[in-house]
């Protein structure tokens, strides 16, 4: 095991030797010789913080395509310096990324290099694949009818939502599964005609609830399973169940007295030491079907990775964000799907044997490209014979060993995203002050998008009209201007649910809140002592259990 400080935290951090081990494992030849991988420089927070501040996913910007001119929504601001197209225009034919080829120049810096084709070679608006009518989403696929929703499969009506699967009209939820008629949840499966409801599944009707399973008709309970007509876990007649009910349910101000009850309630319950559901030897949170997985989150399906965010049936995986669907052996990848053998990555798909390579689909044994599709022994969108690419790529990583970048993830400067549009404010919040003051980028507030307002939003839906759909808003919280869509109107009549004085970005940051950070603590069951690698901090007030003990007081 190897200890070191991180030059830009001040953490200290350990080097594990598994680490090492799998450093040795992906070492690459070129031209019969091998490139050790160095050990990383950075702690794993700041190696994450790197890699998630070039995704952007809850920020969508009106732009305009570099080829047709047309109108088009994208997750790049229009003062990205790098040609934006729409995504048909992306895989048509009508352009080749390889006219964007050149020679290395070994004078110069690789990061220097690849950052200027970076700026040219054009880039998709948004990543979606077969969508229809969703348009403001990314990250998405076979998605229909959905709008401000990102990360998601297979959903339709979807509204102002991140990270579903198969869900039908969900609103203003993340981390959402199998699932219909959702407003306010997190974290639910096979839940039905929910709302604020959190770390749950199989629940129906269910009101301001947490950690229930196979509940129904339950309003503010916890730590409940197979129960009915349930008031603050007490249980009631069906009659009284609905009188205690109606006199929260029809107004803002009512429901907003529930969900501050809910607040105290939760906190006061018991809660399992980290989520994780049928796995062997894995820590982390929100880990499911997964076999030796360490600081893990939000992955399914999975075997022995370390230190990655989202990932879906993943193999072999170090220091790699937002990973889906078969991966295999890669280290310090954000953003693929069914790839194997990529390394220092972006945004890239169905390829194997990449290194350094950005938004590239379908090839193999490519370094340093761009927006290629189908092509092999490429470096900087420049083909070559398989023997040649082998004498260039081993002359380029040598220099980079010279340089310093070798073993180096893109720095942040080659990110699109100023800190406060990309994830890495999600996962590690930071001020503008402190962003700028560790050279981070930071977009201003548009003025204009913060203008006084007349228009209340009424407190009971029965009261809304259609016109409120023409109105400009005003955030109660932040002041920012905001719209109501006619599907969310309709949404909310048919749930007979007010409409939020809130805008969506202040509803999804308070969502945000509720799920614990992605940090690792070593804790004690509080009843009956023993060790446990837990994402709650000794310090904290909830009361932790042992997977034991919690299956016994919640069953």
């Amino acid at each position: 095991m190897t200890v070191r400080t991180c030059p830009l935290s001040g953490e200290i951090f350990e080097i594990s030797k598994r680490e090492q081990e799998f450093l040795e494992r992906i070492a690459p030849e070129f031209d019969g010789k091998r490139f050790e991988i160095p050990l990383p420089t950075l702690s794993p927070d700041e190696r994450t913080r790197r890699r998630v501040l070039h995704r952007n996913e809850q920020h969508l910007y009106r732009n305009k395509s570099a080829f047709s001119g047309k109108q088009l929504i994208s997750v790049y601001s229009p003062d990205v310096a790098a040609p934006i197209v729409s995504r048909s225009e992306w895989f048509s034919d009508v352009w080749d990324a390889q006219q964007f080829g050149r020679d290395f120049d070994f004078s110069r810096d690789f990061f220097e290099q690849f950052g200027e084709m970076q700026r040219v070679v054009p880039r998709a608006a948004t990543v979606t694949f077969n969508n229809e009518n969703s348009e403001y989403t990314t990250g998405t696929g076979y998605c229909k009818n959905c709008y401000m929703i990102n990360s998601s499969e297979n959903c339709e009506d979807c509204l102002y939502s991140k990270l579903l699967q198969k869900c039908r009209d969900t609103v203003d939820s993340s981390y959402c599964y199998d699932s219909e008629l959702l407003y306010e949840c997190f974290n639910v499966r096979n839940c039905y005609d929910c709302k604020w409801v959190y770390h749950s599944q199989q629940a129906t009707e269910c009101w301001f609830c947490d950690d229930v399973r196979g509940c129904s008709n339950c309003f503010l309970c916890t730590n409940l399973v197979n129960q009915s007509y349930c008031f603050l876990n007490e249980q009631l007649s069906k009659e009284d169940y609905h009188r205690k009910v109606e006199a929260f349910t029809h107004s803002y101000p009512k429901l907003m007295e529930a969900l501050e009850c809910f607040s105290q309630l939760r906190a006061g319950r018991w809660f399992k030491y980290a989520e994780i559901v049928n796995c062997e030897s894995c820590t982390g949170d929100f880990l499911r079907n997964s076999k030796n997985c360490e600081a893990c989150y939000d992955v399914v399906d999975s075997e022995d990775c370390l230190n990655l965010q989202v990932g879906v049936k993943c193999r072999d995986l170090i220091d790699c964000s937002n990973m889906y669907l078969d991966p295999e052996l890669s280290y310090q990848v954000l953003g693929t799907i069914g790839t194997n053998n990529v390394h220092f990555c972006l945004y890239v798909f169905n390829s194997s044997d990449l290194w350094y390579c950005e938004q590239c689909f379908g090839c193999r044994d490519c370094f340093g490209c761009i927006g290629l599709r189908n092509k092999q022994y490429c470096i900087f969108n420049r083909e070559y014979s398989r023997d040649d690419y082998e004498r260039e790529v081993a002359k380029i990583v040598e220099h980079m060993q010279q340089t310093g970048e070798w073993g180096q993830f893109f720095p942040v400067e080659l990110s699109p995203f100023s800190y406060n549009k990309s994830l890495a404010q999600e996962y590690f919040p930071l001020s503008k002050e402190q962003a700028e003051g560790r050279s981070y980028r930071w977009e201003d507030a548009k003025p204009q998008d913060y203008q006084k307002v007349e228009t209340i939003v009424p407190g009971v839906i029965e009261q809304t009209p259609d016109s409120i759909c023409r109105e400009t808003l005003a955030c109660v919280e932040s002041g920012k201007n905001y719209r109501i869509q006619a599907s969310e109107l309709a949404f909310h009549r048919r749930m007979n649910l007010p409409l939020s004085p809130y805008c969506p970005e202040v509803r999804y940051q308070r969502r945000v809140g509720i799920r614990r950070p992605r940090k690792i603590y070593d804790r004690v069951c509080d009843e009956c002592g023993t060790a446990l690698k837990s994402v709650f901090p000794e310090e904290s007030e909830e009361k932790i259990l042992c997977e034991t003990h919690y299956l016994e007081k919640v069953s």
